[in-house]
This record gives structure tokens, C-alpha cells and sequence, in this order.
């Protein structure tokens, strides 16, 4: 009977529970995080293109895509993936730069500053063309926001401009969007981080390198502004990653991968940009992949190569770690070189001699090698020990997801900060294409799968990484606010988001930094110290004035 009772209560008890919690429950509001949404129109421009360029403006695009929103790309060439984005629609700004062509011309020497400048004197062909493009194409699909790959692109950012359109410039590297004094880059002959280098060094990176590059790019900036006037753009300079043009950035990188540096709130990071999915191993590839278990991928992105003499190197130093132990297999994704790139025959270390052409076939049991390899398949493998690389952004970033470590080899451009800065981090090392040595190759592959802290820096940047990975998403709702400030503004008007422009950008060098405070604290300071001196110097004057007269006084007494 106490049983049965007890059962009661306890039943009374709970559907009073649940009635109070349904209760409570009844009285919460629940919070909506929707805005309403009318359908807007984005378009993408590149001038450079190539996948490193285009992938992350087009990763983001594809979750305003699902917004509702409608993007258009426009670029040179045919973008070969864009079957991944079937909702995006392209136009061609006509035949793709041949980057083979170009890169030719730089084999030998380094892609620096004066080398990009290839690519601006390019872009200034046909940049009267390309403006009328965009401007056409803006108004016949009603283009309400810009979103501008910021490298060598200044016809988007002047389309936008003249078109009073907002604009978000896109750009892999913080150095050229957020340049502070305390940051330089390979480009111009100087370090990442000036942390450490001499007084020297400093001046020469802080005060020569801008003089010298300020005069190199005039001829390209006078050029410029001469084609500008011709179709009513207002003038400016060369957009080689930031424009006072574009009031925000996105920047597709991290903390960690960056050097950290204090932001401007309109400058925003906002990478790793990376797909949600990939395309998958080959069974080919899988089962030299699950057969092997230290691999070694070798890619050197779409467009970069090198000489035959360092092909011969590269191939030896593979050959010879493999008979080392070091590694026993090696995935290699040759794109732009080409097979006769190579000679017949190779000599290795001991003297003895191996045809290169069984490998290169495909004939060699510890080599795969082909003109396409799903690169992140492979680096998230967990035989894929080491990557050995040419430091592109976005090979960075997925060998950096991944946890795996780099060997790396720039060519130029962005590739030699990029591995500076992975070097900093603790994960990779780095060569120089004019020096390549075999032994020093072994070595640095050795080091790399041996060292303790390699290991443990590659796991802190894997995780940094993943968990940055997600902030496309944000670059994403910052896009759809711009959207929908620019239509609650009416346009692009001084108040445009003014809730994001720094104030610095408007009050000028001297107000800024506070100069003229300080200035006049120092004025004052220095009145209060000559105001004490004056009066000391008076007092002690008017002292030493009445000693003698009150002696005199005395010995007349």
C-alpha cells in the first residue's frame, strides 16, 4: 500500500513538473536572427584568376548563393572549376594570362616586386576594355556590391568607385592590406618580421625600399591615371592589395599562419577559405597511399616549374631518401612540367646511375606521378607525411589543416613570405631555387619527420586552422550587412560604414598620432621649466644682490 502511494506522489510530482516546465516554456520569446532578404546581385572580378585567387571569393559566394543571393563572376579565361558552382554565372574578360609564358621569363631570376610589375603593365593593356566590360556587365545584371580580388585589379575598384556600387576587396595577404612598420615581405628584398634585424636593415626596409619602389611603380602609376582620364575614372594608384578606394577587406588567412599585428576594424581575417568538400583518392592512388607509410607529396602548384638542373636535383634527393628510409613513397603532381624536363639519366650520390624514365611512366614501385592529384586527399592521408611545396596561399593553408609538415621551395611572388612565415611557425623549412643542394634537401626532409617540435607546432596550427576555418561564414553575413547598409544608406554616401572605417583614415598623420598634443604638452612642459629656471636665476640674482649690501652695511657699523 505504501508502495502504490508513494508511486502516486511521485506521479502527481512529475506531470506537475512537466506542466510547470511547459509553463515557463510558453513564456520565452524566441529569438530571430533572420533580416528580411530581397534578392541582390554580387559580382566577382579577377584579374589575375587562377584557382588560388578565385576559390575563396567563390567558396564564400556560394553561402550568399544559398542566401538567395545572385553572383556573377567576371574574369579572364575560362575558370575550370565552375562546374562546382553551376549557380555562378561567368563572363570571360577574354583569353586567361599565359603564366607559362610569363613564368619562362622569370625561371632564372626571382618573381620580386620589379617582376609583378609584369603583371600590372598587363593589366594597363587592357584595362580601357575591361572597365567598359564591367561597366556593361554591371548594368545588365543590376550589380548592387563588388567583390574585388584586390592584386593588380584596379578596373573592379574603379568600376565600383564610379558607379558609387560598395565594394570588398579580397586578398591573401595581410602585409599589402594592413601594412605596418614593423612587417615587410621577401618582395622587397626584406624580412617578414623586423623584430630583430639591425638599425641598418630597418632603414634600409622602412625608408630606402619604399623611395625605390615608389620610384619603379611611377611610370605604371602616371600610366595609369593617363588611361583613367581618358574614360572619366577618378585617379589614384595601383591597387596591389589595398585601395583607398575599397573602405573593407576580407583577408583569407590567420593568426598563427600571419605574423599577429594589431587590425584596423575594416580589415578583417577571415581564413582559412576552404570547401566543404573535396574530390576523393583514385583507387590507384588509394592503394599506393594504404601501400606506403611515409609518403612524401611533392606538388608545385598550376603554373610555377623550374630548371632541368634543379628537376635533376629534386628527382635525385626523392630517389635517394627513399633508399636513405627516410620516406618510402612519393606522390607528385607534375602539372606544368612537363617529362622532358628531365634527363634520360641521373646520377646519385654513390656514383651509380638510374634512368629517369621508368619513373616518370609510372614504372618505379615507390613513385605516382601525374598531371592531377587531389592535393587535400592526399595531405589529410595519414601516410602523407611530409609536403614538399612551392608555398602557395592555399597549398598553405590545406597543408596546415592537415597537420602536415613543409618542405618548401618559393619561386617568387607570395611563395617566399608564405614560407617565411611557415618557418616562423615552426612548421617547415625552407630552400632557395638558386642553391639547391641534395644533401641539404635530405637533411632538411629528415629533420622535418624526426623533430619533436615540429610535430607539436604542426598539431597547434592544424587546430588553429580548423577552428578559423569557419569564419567564411562571417566573411559571408559582413558581405549580406554591406549589402543591406549600402540600401538602408540609399547608396554610398561620407556616413557608409562609418561604423566600421577607423577614424585614423580621416583625421590625417599629425592628428592621428596625437602630435599636436603631445606638441603642446611639450610646449608647456618646457614653459613650466623655463618659467622655474627664469625665477630661480631671478631669486638667486636678487639674492646675491643683497648679501654684499648687508657685508657693506656691517663693516660701516
Amino acid at each position: 500500500m505504501i508502495k502504490k502511494n508513494i508511486i502516486f506522489l511521485l506521479s502527481i510530482l512529475l506531470l506537475f513538473n512537466q506542466a510547470y516546465v511547459k509553463s515557463v516554456t510558453l513564456n520565452y520569446v524566441p529569438r530571430n536572427v533572420d533580416i528580411e532578404r530581397s534578392p541582390k546581385n554580387i559580382l566577382i572580378g579577377s584579374y589575375i584568376g587562377g584557382r588560388s585567387h578565385l576559390k575563396p571569393m567563390l567558396d564564400i559566394s556560394s553561402i550568399l548563393i544559398e542566401k538567395g543571393y545572385n553572383v556573377t563572376l567576371l574574369t579572364k579565361g575560362n575558370y575550370s572549376p565552375s562546374s562546382e558552382y553551376p549557380t555562378v554565372k561567368q563572363i570571360s574578360l577574354g583569353p586567361a594570362l599565359n603564366y607559362k609564358e610569363l613564368m619562362k621569363s622569370q625561371i632564372h631570376g626571382n618573381i620580386d616586386y620589379n617582376g609583378m610589375m609584369k603583371f600590372v603593365e598587363l593589366s594597363l593593356e587592357t584595362y580601357s576594355e575591361n572597365y567598359q566590360r564591367y561597366i556593361n556587365v554591371s548594368k545588365d545584371y543590376n550589380i548592387d556590391l563588388f567583390f574585388c580580388d584586390t592584386l593588380v585589379n584596379d578596373v573592379c575598384l574603379d568600376t565600383a568607385h564610379t558607379l558609387k556600387k560598395p565594394v570588398v576587396g579580397f586578398s591573401s595577404s595581410i602585409y599589402f592590406t594592413a601594412p605596418v612598420s614593423y612587417k615587410s615581405d621577401p618582395l622587397f628584398g626584406c624580412n617578414i618580421s623586423l623584430e630583430n634585424e639591425s638599425f641598418l636593415k630597418r632603414f634600409k626596409c622602412i625608408v630606402m625600399r619604399p623611395i625605390q619602389l615608389l620610384y619603379t611603380s611611377y611610370p605604371f602609376i602616371s600610366q595609369l591615371n593617363n588611361i583613367r582620364k581618358k574614360v572619366n575614372v577618378e585617379p589614384g594608384r595601383i591597387a596591389l592589395g589595398n585601395s583607398p578606394k575599397v573602405p573593407f577587406y576580407l583577408v583569407d588567412g590567420f593568426f598563427g599562419f600571419d605574423l599577429p599585428q594589431s587590425l584596423p576594424s575594416n580589415v578583417q581575417e577571415i581564413g582559412p577559405v576552404l570547401p566543404e568538400e573535396y574530390p576523393p583518392l583514385t583507387p590507384e592512388l588509394t592503394h599506393f597511399m594504404n601501400t606506403h607509410e611515409r609518403v612524401l607529396y611533392v606538388a608545385f602548384g598550376t603554373h610555377f616549374f623550374t630548371t632541368i638542373e634543379n628537376n635533376n636535383k629534386l628527382l635525385q634527393s626523392f630517389i635517394e631518401a627513399i633508399d636513405r628510409k627516410i620516406i618510402d613513397g612519393v606522390v607528385w603532381s607534375l602539372v606544368e612540367t612537363s617529362k622532358d624536363s628531365y634527363s634520360s639519366t641521373i646520377t646519385l650520390t654513390d656514383g651509380s646511375h638510374i634512368q629517369t624514365s621508368p619513373i616518370l611512366n609510372n614504372k618505379h614501385p615507390h613513385f605516382h606521378i601525374a598531371s592531377f592529384v587531389p592535393q587535400f586527399a592526399v595531405l589529410n592521408h595519414t601516410n602523407t607525411k611530409l609536403f614538399f611545396s612551392h608555398g602557395g596561399a592555399g597549398s598553405s593553408h590545406e597543408s596546415l589543416y592537415t597537420g602536415t609538415p613543409m618542405l618548401v621551395l618559393p619561386f617568387g611572388a607570395d611563395q617566399m613570405g608564405n614560407a617565411d612565415k611557415l618557418k616562423s611557425a615552426g612548421v617547415a623549412l625552407t630552400l632557395y631555387k638558386f642553391t639547391l643542394d641534395v644533401d641539404d634537401i635530405l637533411n632538411k626532409m629528415e629533420f622535418l619527420l624526426k623533430d619533436k617540435n615540429v610535430k607539436k607546432n604542426s598539431k597547434r596550427l592544424e587546430i588553429l586552422a580548423k577552428i578559423n576555418s569557419k569564419r567564411k561564414y562571417r566573411a559571408a553575413d559582413l558581405i549580406e550587412y554591406i549589402l543591406h547598409s549600402s540600401n538602408i544608406n540609399e547608396g554610398i554616401d561620407k556616413e557608409f560604414l562609418r561604423e566600421w572605417i577607423p577614424a585614423e583614415s580621416r583625421m590625417g598623420f599629425i592628428k592621428k598620432n596625437n602630435y599636436d598634443v603631445f606638441g603642446a604638452l611639450l610646449v608647456i612642459i618646457l614653459g613650466l621649466i623655463g618659467g622655474i629656471l627664469w625665477i630661480t636665476f631671478k631669486s638667486i640674482g636678487f639674492i646675491a644682490e643683497r648679501i654684499p649690501f648687508s657685508n657693506q652695511k656691517q663693516k660701516s657699523e
